[in-house]
């Protein structure tokens, strides 16, 4: 069976099965990972290649998060900084300093016990955001809390590796870099994007607002430029498309670039839980 056909085969698994969702008034994301587990080598091996649902799915993350990021002006930020800030910190520390005790209740050496608890800080921001937007709910009140929330954090969770790759730099330096040359570099990265948010992007978009397909082509350069860049300096690539989005937030034109991604970001979101469904099973 060909790649395409292995596509249209779950294409058409997920439209029978998310109609069987529907009616029983299930989230399609029950779908779509049901999907990936039947599809899996161990039951119907429809996917025999998962790098194509791989990048597809990374895609449709990057596409996600740049959406996100577009539905936080600095207004909003202003007004829901404080509450997200206080929220998001009051709960990584509970969660650091509970985990962090637990692992040393189980022997663990002190380094081992902070990578656990750190990593036990993460919430699933992919599936709660999904979940949001298709409950129309990411622009509520309690919806902008929760993603100011998960926006805290992702950010300390990277601070959090990034000082601890400074206490033992030899355990892989992100992107080849020195911890300490990482933050120059993004302290330098930071306010280069507040310079093109003021005085650069907005005037760009507004010159581009005639030709809607070039406004759309603009936009996802952009995403994709700052992407690839936060991979570069070995970074995840949705924290630069989330910043990407976020830097076009203040923007007039917003809504229109928002409303046109928001079909694609719900179609290539499916493969990522037919990958993360998948790659369970196999």
């Amino acid at each position: 069976m060909s790649l395409f056909q292995e596509v249209a085969a779950l294409l058409a698994l997920l439209a029978l099965i998310g109609g069987v969702a529907v009616k029983l008034r299930q989230p399609l994301i029950i779908a779509y990972i049901l999907v990936g587990i039947l599809a899996g080598p161990a039951i119907l091996g429809l996917s025999s290649n998962s790098e194509p649902l791989s990048l597809l799915a990374e895609i449709g993350i990057t596409v996600l998060l740049f959406v996100v990021g577009l539905k936080l002006d600095m207004r909003l930020v202003r007004t829901l900084g404080p509450v997200a800030l206080a929220t998001g910190l009051g709960q990584l520390t509970f969660t650091t300093l509970f985990g962090f005790a637990l692992c040393r209740l189980l022997g663990l050496d002190w380094l081992s016990a902070v990578y656990i608890a750190v990593a036990l800080t993460f919430s699933s921001t992919i599936i709660i955001v999904k979940r949001l937007s298709d409950k129309g709910e990411i622009d509520s009140l309690h919806g902008r809390i929760a993603m100011g929330f998960l926006i805290v954090q992702d950010i300390a969770v990277v601070l959090a590796m990034l000082a601890l790759n400074l206490y033992q730099p030899s355990g892989g330096e992100s992107g080849g870099l020195h911890p300490l040359v990482l933050g120059a570099v993004l302290l330098a990265s930071m306010l280069l994007l507040y310079l093109l948010m003021r005085f650069v992007l907005p005037c760009l978009l507004i010159s581009m607002a005639l030709s809607p397909e070039l406004l759309m082509l603009v936009a996802v350069a952009w995403g994709t430029l700052l992407a690839s860049g936060a991979e570069a300096l070995g970074l995840s690539k949705e924290i630069g498309a989330f910043v990407a989005g976020f830097s076009l937030a203040s923007t007039p034109l917003r809504e229109a670039v928002a409303s046109r991604l928001t079909s694609l970001r719900d179609f290539l979101l499916l493969f990522f839980f037919l990958h993360l469904a998948t790659s369970i099973r196999s």
